[in-house]
């Protein structure tokens, strides 16, 4: 598990088609990293969504 360093506001959407919706991951809120990219980590939290989250702002 890894954690959220500040609050993020982010971007998501479930499916192509489907309305981008407004989320916010708190500093201290768990996320699993699930691949690593050059400048940011592939993370799902608790309730499975899954968001590009720059790599300054998780703790690994």
């Amino acid at each position: 598990m890894a954690t959220i360093k500040q609050t993020l506001n982010l971007k998501h959407q479930a499916n192509l088609g489907d309305e981008i919706e407004e989320f916010s991951l708190g500093e201290g809120d768990e996320v699993t990293v699930l691949k690593e990219w050059a400048d940011s980590f592939l993370c799902k939290n608790l309730d499975g969504l899954l968001f590009n989250i720059p790599k300054e702002s998780v703790e690994a």
